[in-house]
């Protein structure tokens, strides 16, 4: 293993993370190796310092209490989606269906009373096909 590997090792046994044989063949090398001795006593000097100086924080409320606000969102947010998903009522049907239709009966009404003839303007064409606009004067018929 290389210096960088052992002080890794070092490490995770301060924090207690070696299993019992690792941490026994560690412990043994600190013995023989002074570099890594004092390695591990300013590790376990510093663990000790921030182990005491964290403060304990406690939470205002109780787990139960937050776990107890997530479900009702749930519970408010399954009633809207039941609410939106319900069949559509009497109203609207009508708006659905009956105002379309009414508008399409329009439509072919309004189509419908259209002129089919096309309307007298009074223009007349002549042989030179310019166009004459005619005077209406009443016809007598010979």
């Amino acid at each position: 293993m290389n210096e960088n590997e052992i002080q890794l090792k070092v490490q995770a046994l301060v924090d207690g993370e070696l299993t019992g044989r690792e941490a026994e063949e560690l412990l043994s090398r600190l013995e023989s190796d002074a570099g890594l001795k004092a390695l591990h006593t300013r590790l376990t000097v510093v663990r000790g310092l921030m182990a005491d100086a964290e403060l304990p924080r406690t939470l205002p409320e109780s787990g139960d209490f937050h776990w107890s606000q997530i479900s009702k969102a749930i519970e408010r947010e399954e009633r809207q989606a039941k609410h939106m998903a319900r069949p559509a009522s009497g109203a609207n049907w009508l708006l659905r269906w009956v105002l379309p239709l009414a508008g399409i009966a329009c439509l072919v009404l309004v189509l419908s009373l259209q002129q089919t003839t096309m309307p007298d303007l009074d223009i007349l064409l002549g042989s030179d096909h310019e166009l004459e606009l005619s005077i209406a004067t009443p016809r007598t018929t010979p």
